[in-house]
């Protein structure tokens, strides 16, 4: 009796510890279940395609210059993303191209072409982006920042992302150890993406990716317009982009001459 009474808090003790884990448990495999089921969801609302081809109006502006152009953007899933801009009158002021580790920037008004990694457009822009970022924000698909090389998006938000259900919208959200913030939020009847907001704090550093309205019934997911901020070191740059015309699957012409004299500048 008396080795019972010695040792009752420690069975106390080790009894509330396994309640707890197993509440601990239990609430983690439905938020598991939760995040899966609505990835699921999300996932089905993609356009399926090879190719795209997308006309859209674009207003840019820094502080210091606003521009209207007209954009024809050409993707290859998964491969390459080609964007022509012209001013008006079928004149192309400017092609980019994205491959999977570059950036192609032509510009014919300077007679130049800058060309380099990633990394060049975070210097210069203040922008982190990889290539399927890039895809994914002009197709409406998920996206997180960072993303460790070989980890898909779906585990990165079953692993590290808390998940918040409300009437209209379903956000996720996630705080890196580098202090960078995800917060994606979904509509919670159309399982369409309408925001991203992702922030480096410690950076101070700030990019927030809106979309309105579908495109049509037959893409989808497929935007009518998409709003990008950039924010960093007191300085901004707003795209706006109006989606007139997308058509899917159609042989697309992919060539990026650069011409002999123009200027290389390699970053």
């Amino acid at each position: 009796m008396v080795f019972i009474k010695k040792y009752i808090p420690l069975l106390l003790i080790i009894s509330v510890l396994s309640f707890s884990c197993k509440t601990k448990k239990k609430l983690e495999q439905k938020r598991i279940s939760e995040i899966s089921e609505i990835y699921s969801n999300i996932s089905k609302q993609y356009t399926d395609y090879n190719t795209l081809l997308i006309k859209a109006s674009t207003k840019f502006d820094d502080g210091k210059k606003k521009l209207n152009l007209k954009s024809t953007i050409k993707i290859i899933k998964d491969s390459v993303i080609i964007i022509s801009l012209s001013p008006g009158l079928g004149i192309e002021a400017a092609r980019i191209k994205f491959t999977r580790d570059s950036i192609f920037m032509l510009d014919r008004l300077a007679s130049k072409v800058s060309m380099g990694s990633y990394k060049f457009v975070e210097k210069k822009y203040k922008i982190y982006v990889s290539y399927i970022d890039v895809q994914s924000i002009l197709t409406n698909e998920l996206f997180i920042f960072p993303i460790k090389k070989g980890i898909t998006v779906k585990d990165e938000l079953l692993n590290s992302f808390t998940i918040k259900q409300k009437e209209n919208s379903i956000d996720f959200y996630r705080k890196t150890i580098e202090q960078i913030e995800n917060l994606i939020s979904v509509n919670a009847q159309t399982y369409k993406i309408e925001k991203y907001i992702i922030s480096d704090v410690k950076n101070k550093q700030n990019v927030q990716v809106q979309y309105k309205d579908v495109y049509s019934d037959e893409f989808k997911n497929m935007p009518k317009s998409i709003s990008v901020l950039s924010s960093a070191d007191g300085k901004f740059i707003k795209i706006n982009l109006n989606y007139t015309k997308v058509v899917k699957n159609k042989k697309l012409n992919f060539s990026f001459k650069i011409p002999s004299k123009y200027e290389k500048i390699i970053y």
